[in-house]
């Protein structure tokens, strides 16, 4: 326990400090967790490093390249699409020394971690992306928290098939209702105390919280499903009494891309 409060104490600061920065310092900060979540997902996978994995680094720098200085657009597809190519032509060349397994992970890492995890530096670069990019942290942590709590103390029906056993639909609902009043109460000290939103930005930061909770229950179920079919864990150990990177940001991997779609479609 004392190992995981001093990673949240030295941790949390540094997040909403980079955050709030944005810019370079989040994209740079975003590469760095996207490699290293990267790496643990390869070595859970195949055990080892293979050397088509680099591919799979090469190009989460360069996508993040793109994303920082063109945004979301067309060049982003053309990223994904020259990627693929250049993973399958990778296991063309070495045909007789690499398994189908390395190939797919090689793409399936990518598209789980980097691909996902940029979307914070899309909702950040918004034009309104200061207000909304916030409901991504605080829905993922709403949610893991209220789902916790009302998961041990009232949950009764647990989730069918789940690949986390102590899953609950009470503490799935807990943690949907947890994240709308943390969303809302953002949202009304945002309006209340500063001239950037009015109470829409309230309504919206309900919706999104709801929306991202659910997703964020997910991603957290997606990474326990990797594990317990990898038979680790942990992803790793980079954080002290937290596990690895994947650990940390599964909720987020999914609830990035939601917060960025909804904050389009509302906004």
């Amino acid at each position: 326990m004392p190992k995981r409060v001093m990673t949240v104490i030295i941790g949390l600061p540094l997040v909403i400090f980079v955050v709030f920065l944005g810019g370079l310092p989040l994209v740079v900060a975003c590469t760095a967790i996207a490699l290293v979540g990267l790496r643990e997902l390869y070595i859970a996978i195949c055990k080892e490093h293979k050397a088509i994995h680099g591919v799979g680094y090469l190009f989460t720098v360069g996508y993040f390249a793109i994303v920082y200085l063109f945004g979301f657009g067309y060049l982003l597809l053309i990223t994904l699409t020259i990627f693929i190519i250049a993973a399958q032509t990778f296991m063309v060349a070495f045909f007789k020394k690499l398994t189908l397994v390395e190939c797919i992970s090689t793409v399936y890492g990518f598209l789980y971690i980097p691909f996902l995890l940029a979307f914070i530096v899309l909702v950040r670069e918004h034009e309104q992306g200061l207000l909304f990019v916030w409901l991504i942290f605080t829905a993922a942590f709403a949610c893991d928290t209220f789902a916790y709590i009302v998961g041990c103390s009232i949950g009764r029906h647990k989730l069918k098939n789940s690949p986390s056993p102590s899953k609950s639909v009470e503490g799935l609902i807990g943690g949907a209702l947890g994240a709308a009043l943390v969303g809302g109460l953002f949202g009304f000290f945002i309006s209340r105390f500063t001239d950037m939103a009015g109470v829409e930005f309230i309504l919206q930061a309900i919706v999104i919280s709801v929306i991202g909770a659910l997703f964020c229950s997910v991603g957290d179920m997606a990474a326990s499903a990797i594990k317990r079919n990898t038979g680790i864990k942990d992803f790793g150990n980079i954080f002290p009494g937290h596990g690895g990177v994947i650990d940390r940001i599964d909720g987020i991997l999914f609830v990035a891309p939601v917060v960025f779609i909804v904050m389009n479609w509302l906004v």
